[in-house]
């Protein structure tokens, strides 16, 4: 871990810092296309196979969570988790439904008998997915089910990996019986998101997947993208800090390891103003790293797409900070307030010290399904409008439609359609 000045960097650096795990998705490309053709032909033994293939799951029968396995997922899940499940649902429930407003139609009349509206539809069948390789995420359950249910889709679908014993996570599938969603498939990776695109003998078609995932996962969405509607690219975990002379080192540090302990892809991003804060917060890192059982999962992120760097001024950091695009953007400054104003490509942005990097990830009620790898520019964090589409409808009167009689049959022989000018015409003849 070295701090360098923002401005020296070489071109080089620069586009890896910028690209980061987006960077190598061409590489993982065609792995990616070979599985999905493999699930499209071969179905749930293409799944099995691979699973015991790539691996190393040799008790994987059947793909769907059966009954009694949601009863014994209880019997390993403690009570203090399902206590903590139970607040992110209030919470998250909370949050999303103030989201509901996406809903209302607006009522247009734009002459005298014409009106113009859009009404609002939930997607009939969405399909969830929830990491579960080198950890478990039944918060992520939660972030994509709730804004579903809410939006009114009504037929759910969830797939998550199997763990080395052949099956699901039993906080995975707690979460998901908490909130009553039942229907759970134990796939991962890529093949996951095949199969959902294109079914197998076991788990169903859906019209749109949702859900973050490593490089092989956000690889596989982007490629099935047009069979099926996605989401957003949502890979490997970001965090992007810009701190001043006034931040805590250690709180930058905690937060810092909190995305690298994801994965060997996650990218760690300190800007900062001042070189003080720059080398204590290394400080802190190594200090809290030794105690940590993630550790050389954390080492690695930082070596591949870590950033300690140090700017002239904060109006600096945030022109990096907007063509960066973080998932996740903490700003820790005297008055981040004033700088939050000044950001327009960010997934999810955290205020001040007191606004940790896990408070987002779990129980603020805001969600943690965010665009990365720069995708911030164009994407959303998800929420209820994610789960739903607008379908336009228009009503005319015999009065209104005389009234733009004659633009329908200027423009139909301009356009040189004549159907469509008699489509109108035809209406008034009698």
């Amino acid at each position: 871990m070295r701090i360098t000045k923002l401005s020296k960097l070489s071109k080089k650096e620069y586009q890896r810092i910028i690209k980061r795990s987006f960077g190598v998705n061409s590489s993982t490309m065609p792995i990616v296309k070979k599985i999905i053709r493999d699930v499209k032909i071969n179905g749930d033994k293409a799944i099995i196979d691979n699973c015991q293939k790539n691996y190393g799951i040799k008790n994987l029968e059947c793909l769907q969570v059966t009954q009694s396995e949601i009863k014994n997922a209880y019997l390993q899940v403690d009570e203090s988790t399902i206590k903590a499940l139970k607040q992110m649902i209030k919470n998250i429930t909370l949050v999303h439904s103030a989201q509901l407003p996406c809903k209302r139609e607006t009522v247009i009349e734009t002459e005298e008998g014409i009106k113009v509206w859009r009404q609002w539809r939930p997607i009939e069948k969405v399909g969830l997915y929830i990491p579960g390789g080198k950890a478990v995420y039944p918060s992520s359950v939660l972030m994509s089910a709730i804004p579903a249910q809410i939006a009114g889709c009504c037929d759910i679908i969830l797939c998550s990996p199997a763990q080395q014993d052949g099956q699901m996570s039993a906080a995975t599938i707690v979460a998901a019986d908490l909130i009553g969603l039942s229907r759970l498939y134990k796939v991962g990776g890529a093949e996951a998101i095949a199969a959902m695109t294109y079914g197998t003998q076991t788990v169903p078609q859906v019209f749109k997947i949702f859900g973050a995932g490593n490089s092989y996962v956000t690889a596989a969405k982007m490629c099935v993208y047009g069979d099926v509607a996605i989401d957003m690219p949502a890979g490997p975990s970001e965090v992007f800090i810009i701190a001043d002379q006034t931040a805590n080192p250690a709180f930058i540090a905690a937060d810092l390891l909190a995305d690298g302990e994801h994965g060997e892809d996650s990218a760690c991003v300190l800007i900062t103003t001042s070189k003080m804060i720059a080398e204590k917060t290394i400080k802190e890192i190594e200090k809290q790293l030794s105690k940590l059982s993630t550790k050389e999962r954390v080492r690695e992120s930082i070596k591949r797409y870590g950033l300690f760097a140090l700017v002239d001024s904060l109006d600096e950091a945030v022109i990096f900070a907007n063509e960066y695009a973080p998932e996740h953007l903490e700003i820790m400054t005297k008055n981040p307030q004033k700088i939050v104003k000044k950001i327009i490509n960010a997934g999810s942005v955290f205020l001040g010290k007191w606004t940790s990097k896990s408070s987002g990830d779990y129980a603020t009620g805001a969600n943690h399904v965010l665009p990365t790898g720069g995708a911030a520019k164009m994407y959303p964090p998800l929420g209820v409008d994610a789960y739903g589409k607008w379908m336009q409808v228009q009503e005319c009167t015999k009065k209104g439609l005389l009234k733009i009689k004659k633009t329908l049959e200027v423009m139909a022989v301009v356009e040189q359609l004549p159907a469509h000018k008699i489509s109108t015409s035809i209406r008034f003849q009698n």
